[in-house]
């Protein structure tokens, strides 16, 4: 079974820190981590071993966001877990949705991990030209 996750990041990185970084903390072969174009091109036994990753960059707010899907878990305090990772390791704030409620996700709220190890919680913003958020 695949699962859909989102992380979005502050800063603007490449394909290939994605890539890398991606692969080391899901612990899965870097060939295994594709963009979404060529994972509709696998056949579908490399399909359900690989991580599909869509990248959205914009000029301001948080500059790279991935929709991505994973035959991994990727969801819950997982995810949140990945995301502190990545906030370190690249030195920029990184917000994935909030999975600490009941439901498991509460929608339109996001938590932020900073690159110092500290988290808030943040709204997205209505009113900018990028997606961005403001603390909550």
């Amino acid at each position: 079974m695949l699962e859909n996750f989102e992380i979005s990041f502050m800063d603007s990185l490449s394909w290939d820190e994605l890539r890398t970084a991606l692969s080391k903390h899901l612990r899965t072969p870097i060939e295994n981590v594709v963009m979404l174009g060529d994972w509709l091109d696998l056949p579908p036994k490399r399909q359900v071993e690989s991580t599909s990753l869509d990248i959205i960059r914009q000029e301001g707010g948080y500059r790279t966001l991935i929709d991505g899907t994973s035959p991994l878990i990727v969801h819950g305090e997982k995810l949140g877990l990945l995301a502190a990772a990545l906030a370190m390791e690249f030195s920029t704030s990184v917000a994935v949705g909030d999975y600490t409620h009941d439901c498991g996700y509460s929608g339109g709220r996001f938590t932020v991990y900073r690159p110092d190890g500290r988290t808030f919680f943040a709204v997205e913003k209505s009113d900018g030209e990028f997606w961005d958020l403001e603390p909550w």
